[in-house]
C-alpha cells in the first residue's frame, strides 16, 4: 500500500458515512418491516418483546460505499491511493459485499454453522486471493515470526477470529455498534498515523455509517444489524488491521488490533473455552456472554454499553500510545488490565476461570499418579444461575457409581431460563477397562422444556443392552423428577429481557 496523508478532508468520510447511515437505516428498516424481515421473540434464545427488523448491515453497507464515493470526488489523496492499488480496494469490495450477502442470508433464513462458515471462507478468500492481503510475519517487542508458505492460512484465520468475535459478541441493543464505532474509530486513527489513507478513509466510513445506524439501535433498538452487519464490521476490521499494523515490509504487529478488540476477543475466548471443556459444539448458543453476565450482575442496558465503550477507549488508548512510542508494551498493559479488571471484579470470566482449574486439577492429578476417589472422580460447575442443579447431579451420580457405567455428564443449558450448568463423572480407571463400546445420550425435559442433556457411556460386561437402557432410563426420569420440582416457567428478567438477545 502506498502512504499519503488524508490531509484536511478527514472529517469527509466519517460526516458521510453517518449521514447515509441515518437516512439509509430508517429507509431500510421501513422495508424490512413491510417485507416480514424481522428477528421474532422465541422464548428460548431471543428476549426481545416484539419483532423487529434485522436490516441494518445492508443499510451500514451502502452507508459505507456512498460516504468513501463522496470522499473520492473531494480528496485527491484517497482517489489517488485508490488509483494506485484499485486490486486492493476491489478486493475489499467485493469481499464486503460478499459476507454481507453471506449474513442477509443467514439473517433470512437460518444457515446451518457450517454453511455460514463455508461463506465466511469464500469472503476471507476474496481478500487472500483477489486481493493480496496477507500477514506473511508478525512482530512482536522484536521478534519476528515468518510465516512463509502459511501466510494464507494464517491471514484467514485471522480474518474469521475477527468476523466471528464480532459476530458472537452482537446480542444487546446497542453494544456491537458500541463496540464497532470505538474499534473503527481508534482504527483510523492509527491509519492516519502510519499514512494509510485507504485503511483511515474505509474505517472512517464504516464508523461513520455504524454511528448513523446506532441512533436506531440503542436500547429500545427499533432496528437491527443482524449477522450481515456484525460479520461485515468484523471482516472489515479484520482487513483493515494488516495494512495499519505494518512494521515493516509484509510485516505486521497484531497486538494493536487485539487490543481494540479485547472485549469481543475476551467474550469470544471465554465461550470457546465454555463450550469445549462441557463437551458442546461452538456454535451452541448459550447466555454466558459479556453483556449477559454483566446484566445478570445488576447492570441496566445502558450501563453496560457505558462500560463497554469505557473498556473499548482504555484499551484504544493503550493501542495508539503503541504506535505513537513504537512501543507493544502499551497496548499488552491496556489490553491486560481490561481483562483482569473483569475478572477481578468478577463481573465476567470467572466461571471459564472456575471450569478450567477444575479441568487442570484433575489432569494434574491424573499425571500425578494421585488416587481418585474409590469410585470415581468427579466436577460440577455452574456457569450461569441460580437454581440446586447439584441436587440434580446427585441423583445421577449416585445413580451412576451403583451402575455398570464408565462416565455419565449432565449439561444443562436453559437460555429461557438463565440457567448453564455441566457436571461430568468417571469411574476410577482400574474398576472398568478403558475401551468404550457404548455411548448413550438422551435430552433432559423439565415442564416441557428441553433444559439439557445427559450422556452415559460403558465398557463391555455382562450386562444386556435391554438391561442398560432400563438403567439408564430410570436415571433419567429421576433426574427430570427432580428438575421439574426446581424449575419454574421463565421469568422475565427486566432489563435481561428488555435489551439482551
Amino acid at each position: 500500500m502506498t502512504t499519503h496523508s488524508l490531509g484536511a478532508v478527514w472529517w469527509v468520510p466519517l460526516a458521510a458515512g453517518a449521514g447515509a447511515g441515518l437516512v439509509l437505516t430508517r429507509l431500510a428498516r421501513n422495508v424490512a418491516d413491510r417485507n416480514g424481515l424481522v428477528d421474532a421473540p422465541d422464548g428460548r434464545r431471543k428476549m426481545q418483546p416484539r419483532p423487529v427488523p434485522v436490516i441494518g448491515g445492508v443499510a451500514v453497507l451502502l452507508a459505507a460505499v456512498l460516504a468513501l464515493a463522496a470522499t473520492l470526488l473531494v480528496s485527491h489523496a484517497f482517489a489517488a491511493v485508490v488509483r494506485d492499488d484499485v486490486r486492493w480496494a476491489a478486493a475489499l469490495l467485493a469481499a464486503a459485499a460478499t459476507i454481507t450477502a453471506v449474513g442477509f442470508v443467514d439473517d433470512r433464513h437460518n444457515l446451518r454453522a457450517r454453511h455460514k462458515l463455508a461463506g465466511q471462507i469464500v469472503a476471507t478468500l476474496v481478500l487472500v486471493v483477489g486481493g493480496g492481503y496477507l500477514i506473511e510475519r508478525v512482530a512482536l517487542f522484536g521478534w519476528v515470526v515468518e510465516f512463509g508458505p502459511f501466510a494464507g492460512p494464517v491471514t484467514v484465520f485471522w480474518l474469521l477470529a475477527c468476523v466471528n468475535a464480532l459476530n458472537l459478541i452482537d446480542g444487546m441493543d446497542g453494544l456491537l455498534g458500541t463496540v464497532a464505532v470505538t474499534g473503527l474509530g481508534a482504527l483510523a486513527v492509527i491509519a492516519l498515523m502510519v499514512g494509510q489513507v485507504f485503511a483511515a478513509t474505509v474505517a472512517l466510513a464504516l464508523c461513520g455509517a455504524v454511528a448513523g445506524f446506532l441512533w436506531f439501535n440503542l436500547p429500545p433498538a427499533t432496528v437491527y444489524m443482524g449477522d450481515a452487519g456484525s460479520m461485515l464490521v468484523g471482516l472489515v476490521i479484520g482487513a483493515l488491521a494488516i495494512p495499519s499494523s505494518l512494521k515493516g515490509p509484509a510485516t505486521v504487529s497484531l497486538i494493536c488490533p487485539v487490543a481494540i478488540l479485547i472485549l469481543p476477543v475476551l467474550d469470544t475466548t471465554a465461550a470457546v473455552i465454555r463450550r469445549k471443556l462441557t463437551g458442546r459444539g461452538l456454535a451452541t448458543a448459550d447466555r454466558g456472554h459479556l453483556h449477559h453476565v454483566l446484566l445478570r450482575h445488576g447492570l441496566t442496558v445502558r450501563r453496560v454499553l457505558g462500560l463497554v465503550a469505557v473498556l473499548g477507549l482504555v484499551a484504544s488508548v493503550g493501542a495508539l500510545a503503541s504506535t505513537a512510542f513504537k512501543n507493544d508494551l502499551y497496548a499488552l498493559v491496556a489490553a491486560g488490565g481490561v481483562a483482569v479488571t473483569l475478572l477481578a471484579t468478577r463481573l465476567f470470566g470467572c466461571a471459564e476461570f472456575h471450569l478450567i482449574r477444575k479441568r487442570a486439577g484433575l489432569a494434574l492429578g491424573s499425571a500425578l499418579g494421585w488416587d481418585p476417589a474409590p469410585v470415581g472422580v468427579g466436577l460440577a460447575v455452574r456457569i450461569q444461575g441460580t437454581i440446586d442443579w447439584d441436587s440434580v447431579w446427585a441423583v445421577l451420580a449416585e445413580a451412576a457409581g451403583s451402575a455398570d457405567l464408565q462416565s455419565l455428564s449432565l449439561d444443562v443449558n436453559a437460555p429461557e431460563l438463565h440457567e448453564n450448568y455441566h457436571a461430568r463423572w468417571e469411574r476410577a480407571a482400574c474398576a472398568t477397562p478403558d475401551t468404550h463400546w457404548w455411548r448413550v445420550e438422551s435430552p433432559l425435559f423439565a415442564r416441557g422444556h428441553l433444559i439439557g442433556r445427559v450422556a452415559a457411556t460403558g465398557g463391555r460386561d455382562s450386562s444386556s443392552i435391554e438391561r442398560i437402557f432400563q438403567t439408564l432410563a430410570r436415571i433419567v426420569d429421576a433426574a427430570e423428577r427432580r428438575a421439574t420440582e426446581l424449575t419454574e416457567p421463565a421469568p422475565a428478567h427486566g432489563a435481561a429481557a428488555f435489551g439482551a438477545r
